[in-house]
């Protein structure tokens, strides 16, 4: 018999042609991982393919690992779901444990990240909704997957998306097979709590699908570091980049849906996985049936082609009468000599309708920002702070905020100072930097650089400083040229009522 010695899978195809329990014949290595190799196999009784994975030699002498790999077959077989791979059968020998499961025809999700980078939004949408339907079944029977990451899911050739691999799955009414501390999971995609090695819930497979999800659309995932622990460890300190920081055409919605799963609190996440896949249908029919236009009027008359006027009604007439009145007011003013006010509206109606103030003036420019980075380099983590809030800055809305973290004292105590750095698209002449902010009392430098501040610490000289700060506040660059403008908050003003202090900046515009 086959099975009289363990088979020895280091080497892969050698074991090509072996049979296992009198039955499955192992033709080709499919995939390995850290636990076990998958062969696609033959099931010599019944006359079908399946997939047969074996746990690695090194590992079967480990108790608990052994007994790990023999529940995933008792948890996953009792889910019945289009969406999970079926478990057909479990054999084992002297010295080796397979597991026989459905044999998917497609590729893993991770597969495909690592040939095409990213996916469309809608796609995104469609693989994260299939894998919050395979959740809920799982998490319904009482069965959290707690490793799920790209590898671990699978795009079949018809489109369906399976969810394989309930390898580490752990049964919540059930002994924890998991040692004290020991965190079980790839380091990118653990949830907080696994990191901390608390107990899980399925939130915990939230937040798992919700790195998967950010990764679909970013080509990255939302947490870095040196080493798996210091990967594992940045999501109990630090906010990721929102995902439209990243990648500009991700609708809004979608990013909130993303950021809401990769909420530290979990009780701050979707309450379930069927939650979450809610959110992601409602995401996905408001990608394919946008909201009609403001507009219910025809676009063209009866007659057909519209005029001028009828096309341009809705910005025409609201400029025509402010131009009426700008120009009774100035007419009244030069006369008079008495009135500012006629020629300040007369100068803004003639903005509104695309007209040059002075035809020989040179008109200051918008510059485009492509990244925003917060910058906190004597703090005791990465240097940032709150840096999944940094899009808020310039996402023009002012009812959203970037924030610092709170301070016991004005002055930050030991530190100099906390900001955030703003990547140009191209190294410019620079005249102004416009800042909004609710916070009263507040105090910063401005810095035009050719490149991003050193990790160290900021250098050199301020082009512009200004305290005593509070509403819309412009600091004057004064045509400084550079590619990087870093505002450096040296004074956290007169706070919120509360004793501890921060600063929020509601927005941010770079003028050249």
């Amino acid at each position: 018999m086959a099975e009289q010695s363990p088979p020895d899978i280091r080497g892969g195809d050698e074991l090509a042609g072996r049979t296992l329990a009198g039955r499955y014949r192992l033709d080709s290595v499919i995939a390995a991982g850290g636990m076990a190799q998958v062969w696609r196999a033959t099931d010599t009784v019944l006359g079908r393919t399946v997939a047969v994975k074996l746990l690695h030699p090194h590992l079967s002498a480990d108790a608990t690992f052994v007994e790990r790999f023999r529940q995933e077959a008792i948890h996953a077989a009792r889910l019945a779901h289009p969406a999970i791979v079926s478990i057909f059968d479990t054999c084992s020998g002297d010295g080796w444990e397979a597991i026989v499961m459905e044999l998917v025809d497609g590729i893993t999700l991770r597969e495909y990240l690592d040939r095409e980078g990213v996916l469309d939004p809608a796609r995104t949408v469609e693989i994260g909704a299939q894998v919050a339907d395979a959740l809920e079944a799982a998490h319904r029977a009482g069965v959290i997957h707690r490793d799920i990451k790209p590898a671990n899911i699978l795009l079949c050739d018809d489109r369906r998306v399976m969810v394989a691999d309930f390898g580490i799955a752990k049964a919540v009414d059930r002994t924890d097979l998991t040692r004290q501390g020991t965190m079980i999971g790839t380091a990118k995609y653990l949830a907080p709590e696994q990191v901390e090695g608390t107990d899980v819930d399925g939130r915990a497979d939230i937040f798992s699908l919700g790195v998967v999800l950010y990764e679909c659309l970013t080509g990255r995932t939302p947490f870095s570091g040196d080493t798996d622990a210091a990967v594992a460890l940045a999501r109990l300190h630090s906010d990721p980049l929102r995902p439209r920081q990243v990648r500009a055409d991700i609708p809004k919605r979608l990013d909130a849906l993303v950021m809401r799963s990769l909420a530290r609190d979990r009780n701050q996440r979707h309450p379930s996985a069927a939650a979450l896949r809610a959110d992601l249908l409602d995401q996905s029919r408001a990608t394919a049936s946008p909201e009609p236009p403001e507009v219910t009027e025809p676009s063209t008359p009866p007659g057909g082609t519209p005029t001028f006027v009828q096309s341009e009604r809705r910005w025409l007439v609201p400029a025509l009468l402010i131009l009426i009145v700008a120009g009774g007011l100035g007419l009244a003013g030069i006369l008079l000599g008495q009135t500012k006010a006629g020629q300040d509206l007369f100068e803004r109606a003639k903005e509104a309708i695309g007209l040059d103030n002075d035809s020989g003036a040179d008109q200051a420019e918008q510059v485009g920002i492509t990244e925003v980075v917060a910058f906190d380099p004597q703090g005791s983590g990465p240097p940032g702070e709150n840096d999944g809030l940094t899009g808020y800055m310039v996402d023009g809305d002012p009812a959203t905020t970037w924030r610092t973290e709170s301070y016991d004292e004005r002055d930050f105590g030991t530190k100099e100072g906390v900001g955030a750095y703003f990547v140009l698209d191209g190294s410019r002449s620079l005249s102004e930097l416009r800042v909004t902010s609710p916070t009263i009392g507040w105090a910063a430098d401005v810095y035009v650089l050719d490149h991003p501040p050193e990790p160290a610490g900021v250098s050199g000289s301020p082009v512009a400083s200004a305290s005593g700060l509070s509403g819309e506040v412009t600091f004057d660059l004064g045509g400084a040229d550079g590619s990087v403008a870093l505002l450096w908050i040296t004074d956290l003003g007169d706070g919120p009522p509360d004793p501890r202090v921060r600063v929020e900046i509601a927005e941010v515009s770079i003028w050249g």
